[in-house]
């Protein structure tokens, strides 16, 4: 708002300064109340700039910042603040305040900007303790790695300047730590606000040992909002104990803290272990009396895990042998290194065995069938190591057919679980697989009786003839799958529900299936 047209104006000009211009408003006898006087930009020669409102211009004082009324918006009322209160620039001219006022404009852009820095490098450590939290790092990343690279880089690239606004982001130990509690807190109190407004939600529950050898307890949580939302729910660590009480008390303690009653849980899931499905003590049986019509259902995960455990007495031993083979080479240092480097010779496609977890419901069937693409190579191993037990074994070729069944039959096992794990599996998509698969075992054993080995492709290896002994062995454990089937899967039957597969076809059960008027037109 300064005209350079203007030029310097002193005390002897200050008297030249134009009077007020008046904005045409509403005519009649209250006229004079509703005169509006706007700023001219020869009131700088009198230390004054405007507040740039449209609405109600005021003038606002370049020395003190004080901002007058719109009838102060005059020469004479403006000089007089000067001298009364800033007698030390009475007499200065036009282009000292003209000075004063760019001064004051750039002091506010650089606040600005450096107020604009300060919220995006906030908003940058939010995002790293967020990338370092999903990648699982320590939280010394940070600063240690993820600072000093941005900076090199950035400096390279677009300069020091650049750089030395990159070094204001906080990514210090104490800060990740900081941040990663914060955006935990807030997605909890979220999640708890959502169930909230729903009152309704379904929990999942399971306690586990992990590598540090400490029990966790995991929580997740389901409820609909416009669609079904999976939310994780917390994560607590026993620090004794893990029973059922235990449990119940830990997850207890977690809705009381958050204002959520157990009334709002419809439904709760977990595993078979006797800790959550007891009848006494468990979990489950603790929950229901705080809550009688919460629905329980068991994971189809961890009984389709206890299946694969079904096995014979011959074909366990086998597998035990098979993993001493492993345990041989990998807990030895040398050993491993050694037939790596066979391995490689003999051109395998994988160089290394795989150990073999029991928790790790999958281990099993990635560990056999590594141990069979090694199998020339181990066999080669154990010669120059002399390990006649294991040679002999390698060499047997009832003991190889075994092996392979075994690889074949926890392969498939595995494919059944993985089928039946994602978002978007069900209850109906779930029990379909599992009686599929019960199918299939009467399938195979009718087709092993008749010496068809098609749906085991390992037992076909180079020279085979025929089954033999193992045959019945085969036989008998897949006779015991299906028994097993039966055992932790006894009610495996959705007719209730298959309205959900094809509701067109079945509009004649709505009377059977208990629905509405509404429900049994849509």
């Amino acid at each position: 708002m300064v005209a350079s047209s203007i030029g310097n104006a002193s005390e002897s000009n200050i008297e030249d300064v134009p009077g007020p211009s008046e904005s045409k408003c509403k005519k009649g006898k209250h006229a004079s109340l509703s005169k509006k006087r706007t700023y001219v930009d020869a009131y700088l020669a009198c230390g004054f700039t405007s507040n740039n409102d449209e609405d109600n211009p005021r003038p606002v004082s370049l020395v003190c910042g004080d901002t007058l009324s719109n009838e102060a918006m005059v020469p004479s009322k403006l000089k007089r603040h000067l001298n009364n209160r800033h007698p030390f620039v009475s007499q200065k001219d036009m282009a000292y305040f003209s000075r004063l006022l760019k001064g004051q404009s750039k002091a506010a852009t650089k606040m600005v900007k450096r107020v604009s820095v300060a919220y995006t490098a906030l908003e940058a450590s939010f995002k790293v303790a967020e990338l370092i939290a999903k990648k699982m790092k320590p939280h010394t990343t940070g600063e240690e790695i993820i600072g000093p690279a941005c900076n090199i880089i950035v400096e390279t690239m677009l300069g020091k300047e650049a750089q030395e606004q990159i070094s204001k982001v906080p990514l210090s130990n104490n800060t990740i730590s900081r941040r990663i509690s914060e955006m935990s807190t807030d997605i909890n109190e979220e999640v708890v606000k959502q169930i909230k407004s729903k009152r309704k939600f379904a929990l999942q529950v399971d306690e586990s040992t992990d590598i540090a050898e400490k029990c966790q307890l995991v929580g997740f949580c389901k409820f609909i909002d416009k669609d079904i939302l999976e939310q994780f729910m917390f994560c607590k660590e026993l620090q004794t104990t893990t029973t059922g009480e235990d449990i119940f008390a830990s997850v207890k303690s977690y809705l009381a803290q958050h204002g959520l009653s157990w009334n709002y849980c419809c439904g709760i899931c977990t595993d078979s272990a006797p800790l959550m499905i007891g009848k006494y003590k468990g979990f489950i049986t603790r929950a229901l009396k705080e809550n009688p019509s919460i629905i329980t259902t068991h994971c189809f995960l961890h009984k389709e895990a206890l299946v694969a455990k079904t096995c014979e007495e011959e074909l366990t031993e086998v597998l035990n042998q098979a993993v001493k083979m492993v345990n041989f080479i990998k807990y030895r240092p040398l050993k491993k290194r050694v037939f790596q480097k066979m391995c490689q010779e003999m051109g395998a496609v994988h160089i290394s065995l795989i150990f073999h977890t029991d928790i790790r419901w999958l281990s099993r069937g990635r560990v056999l069938n590594r141990v069979l693409e090694l199998k020339e190579g181990l066999k080669t191993f154990f010669q120059e190591e002399r390990h006649d037990i294991f040679i002999k074994l390698l060499e047997n070729s009832t003991w190889c057919l075994k092996l392979s069944y075994l690889a074949d039959i926890f392969m498939k096992l595995n494919e059944l679980n993985l089928s039946m794990q994602g978002r978007l599996e069900g209850i109906v998509t779930s029990v379909n697989k599992m009686k599929g698969f019960q199918r299939k075992l009467k399938s195979w054993k009718s087709a092993v009786q008749k010496d068809d080995v098609s749906n085991f492709p390992s037992l076909q290896q180079p020279g085979y003839k025929g089954l033999g002994t193992v045959k019945n062995l085969i036989l008998n454990h897949l006779e015991q799958l299906r028994e097993a089937v039966d055992k932790y899967f006894p009610s495996l039957s959705t007719e209730k529900l298959d309205w959900i597969v094809s509701p067109f076809e079945l509009a004649d059960m709505a009377k059977e299936l208990d629905f509405t008027g509404i429900e049994s037109q849509i």
